[in-house]
């Protein structure tokens, strides 16, 4: 009996479908630049309807452990553009590697706070070659 009163049809989790505006970013865009030791990643979104945020997130291949996916906090920022401090990521001693880049747009409305859209399509990538 207890079962019966403790499922409900009054709540669903969300899904895209009850956020109909979120979009793919596209045309991401993962550039070295030797002087700073850093990347610029940029991207586009057709739509910024509700957009607060966006997360960028990257990974490697400087390791083995290929599987982990190291989660660049939001930036904070509706800028389309971010600057991924390399120094601050790979040791010194890590001459070169490949880092890919994919982003998702956070959106905010009256029904949902702070929701993740969808990750672009395309990660691109970075060949990170330090010289000295």
């Amino acid at each position: 009996m207890m079962v019966a009163y403790s499922c409900s049809k009054d709540h669903e989790a969300p899904t895209f479908s009850k956020f109909n505006v979120a979009k793919k970013p596209t045309n991401v865009e993962a550039s070295y630049v030797l002087a700073t030791d850093a990347v610029n990643v940029t991207w586009d979104l057709s739509d910024e309807t509700n957009v607060v945020d966006y997360i960028v997130y990257v990974s490697d291949t400087s390791d083995f452990d290929l599987g982990e996916i190291k989660n660049e906090k939001s930036i904070h920022s509706t800028n389309k553009i971010y600057v991924f401090d390399v120094a601050k990521y790979l040791p010194a001693d890590v001459d070169s590697t490949i880092l890919y880049f994919s982003v998702s747009a956070v959106y905010k409305n009256d029904s949902l706070s702070n929701f993740i859209g969808p990750r672009s399509d395309n990660a691109d990538s970075s060949m990170i070659k330090r010289v000295e």
